[in-house]
């Protein structure tokens, strides 16, 4: 490819203006967009993503980018819109720079703004034909129209935004502020990784399928953006759009076992959970207040004896006791529960109705 021809001189009126049509012709393309103003200006460019990937760059570049926006040690990192672009070079260098960098920055703000309403476009389109899938309703044919081809590796993920604090109209609003946020920033993430997908939403969640690659990298990446105690269930993967809603329902079994800040997979759940997830919360209160009562010092005594399997020397390290006294403890537990710890079936209730105490406290934070 021929480089396009520079402007003498940025620096004046007239440069400007030429340097700003040149750029501007270069806008859809961010590679070449670096390019030019790479030759502008001189100075080593990189555009990354939010998320740290760098989309592009133009001369000669460190291995390892800036994560903040801001002026460092050999760099300037300015926010543009979706991107960050991050110029090199001493502070006379940058100060110079620094009138066409900003032009630069407001011009990849605009193209953010105009992505954005592209992609909302489609995501709008696309919302009504998941919502189809997920109700069994939708004419399969036209999965095509939205790329998705027979036969490729689906994932579903459900992503719950966090309670807000109050009951107030304000707090609610902020909690689908927060959703649409999360809705924007994946779309950001799967468009650039050229995946079909659909997003939509119910109630307080984001509904997200899309053709996956790479579950274990793709599935963390999407919540780049995600604000603390933001949460995160997604299902087992499928090849089907006709497993939608099975994968649907993974994916909300999942997230009932998710706490604040994580994500889960279904094929990952913890059978135990899994079936514990099913039950109502005032079943899983009556469980545990028929095989587990004890509270305070008995209950963390039990806790620590079965993570360390009845290991009566680990047990009581763990609870920095003597041995005799681990031993007097747990016969009063055993009182109390009227069974001996020594038994399989006792044991079992007990492990059973710890998970549904832990389950039933994370379901009511």
């Amino acid at each position: 490819m021929v480089p396009a021809a520079q402007p003498a001189d940025w620096r004046t009126p007239e440069g400007m203006t030429a340097a700003f049509d040149l750029l501007l012709s270069k806008l859809s393309h961010p590679r070449e967009f670096l390019e030019t103003l790479n030759g502008l200006l001189g100075l080593p460019l990189a555009l990354l993503a939010p998320w740290g990937e760098v989309l592009a760059w133009s001369g000669k570049v460190p291995a390892k980018h800036p994560t903040q926006n801001g002026r460092g040690r050999g760099f300037w990192a300015l926010e543009a819109g979706e991107w960050r672009l991050i110029a090199y070079g001493n502070d006379a260098q940058l100060e110079v720079a620094a009138p066409l960098l900003a032009l630069a920055q407001r011009m990849l703000r605009l193209r953010t703004m105009e992505k954005a309403l592209e992609r909302a476009q489609e995501e709008n389109l696309g919302a009504a034909f998941l919502d189809e899938l997920l109700l069994g309703e939708a004419d399969l044919r036209r999965a095509f129209a939205f790329g998705f081809e027979a036969g490729f590796p689906l994932l579903l993920a459900l992503i719950e935004a966090p309670a807000p604090l109050g009951r107030h109209r304000l707090a609610e609003t902020r909690r689908r502020e927060i959703l649409q946020q999360l809705k924007r920033s994946v779309g950001v993430y799967l468009e650039r990784l050229g995946t079909p997908y659909l997003i939509s939403g119910r109630g307080t969640r984001a509904v997200v399928l899309w053709q996956v690659h790479d579950v274990a990298k793709e599935v963390p990446t999407l919540l780049w953006a995600a604000p603390e105690g933001v949460r995160m269930g997604y299902s087992a993967v499928h090849r089907s759009l006709e497993m939608v809603g099975a994968a649907y329902r993974e994916a909300l079994i999942a997230l009932k076992a998710a706490r604040p800040g994580e994500a889960i997979g279904f094929e990952g759940l913890d059978p135990v959970a899994w079936v514990l997830l099913q039950q109502s919360p005032e079943d899983l209160k009556a469980l545990v207040e028929r095989f587990l009562p004890l509270s305070g010092r008995a209950l963390r005594t039990l806790e620590v004896y079965l993570e360390h399997s009845g290991d009566l020397a680990a047990t009581a390290l763990a609870l920095h006791i003597h041995p005799n006294t681990l031993r007097y403890r747990l016969q009063k537990i055993e009182e109390r529960l009227g069974a001996s710890l020594k038994s399989p079936e006792t044991l079992a209730r007990l492990h059973l109705a710890l998970r549904a105490r832990s389950l039933a406290e994370e379901g009511g934070r």
